[in-house]
């Protein structure tokens, strides 16, 4: 086709023309195939990834409704309800708003949500357990304010003080003490001291198994989890530019 552009015979240096445009164009024509298929593979990744964040944060939801309908999570809020009821009005009143802000939060679906938003729901959590569980309970939150309006999964916090509740004794001849702060790479910090319970059956590793796989699939970040004789420790990313991962932020 090329050839009608030549008059006549070719000289070999006019058929290396034509040649070397013909290799051009099938150059050319190549890449945008190839780039084509980059993009179309990319946008399956990015549809299978989105979907399984979907799903993570669906499964999310359904185990904090789960843990926060278990019978022995309502049996032991009503039966601390109950002794508050005509002994303190007052404190029966406040116990009974903080359990309501904790359904509350627990049916709420942002995929993520401020510092402030999840400490605030953390402790209406602890407000409860206190009630339960009076001074051999205690939760030390040391988080300063500029770190407030940063970003963190819904659940993280929380999720990480009842796991201390439900895998160590909590009495008054073993007090549990539980402290949240951030450290100096910005991760916010929840330490334990270990007192673990006998015929432990609530698992141990498959609550922060399930963080961490929300932690990657969100931020592509993972918690750091420390254990020592004496101590548990669980270091979760506190996200400041949350625009980096707007994207994800629709599921």
């Amino acid at each position: 086709m090329l050839g009608i552009w030549f008059k006549g015979n070719l000289t070999a240096y006019q058929y290396s023309i034509i040649q070397f445009v013909k290799d051009l164009l099938l150059f050319i024509t190549s890449v945008f195939y190839t780039y084509l298929l980059y993009l179309i593979i990319k946008n399956q990744e990015k549809i299978e990834e989105n979907k399984n964040l979907t799903i993570e944060n669906f499964k999310n939801r359904y185990e904090a409704l789960k843990n926060k309908t278990d019978p022995h999570f309502l049996f032991n809020s009503l039966n601390s309800l109950n002794g508050l009821i005509g002994y303190d009005d007052e404190r029966a009143h406040e116990y009974l708003m903080q359990l309501s802000l904790v359904f509350r939060y627990t049916i709420q679906e942002n995929p993520v949500v401020t510092l402030a938003e999840e400490l605030s729901f953390t402790r209406s959590y602890i407000y409860l357990m206190k009630i339960r569980y009076g001074e051999a309970f205690s939760v030390n939150i040391q988080i300063p304010d500029k770190y407030q309006t940063s970003h963190i999964l819904p659940f993280a916090i929380q999720t990480l003080v009842e796991n201390t509740v439900k895998h160590n004794v909590v009495s008054l001849e073993k007090p549990l003490e539980v402290s949240v702060r951030v450290n100096e790479d910005t991760m916010i910090v929840v330490e334990n001291n270990i007192q673990p319970r006998k015929n432990d059956s609530h698992g141990s590793g498959l609550g922060l198994s399930n963080l961490n796989e929300r932690y990657w699939l969100m931020f592509n970040q993972n918690i750091v989890i420390q254990a020592s004789e004496t101590t548990f420790k669980v270091e979760i990313p506190l996200i400041k530019n949350l625009e980096r991962y707007s994207d994800k932020q629709t599921n």
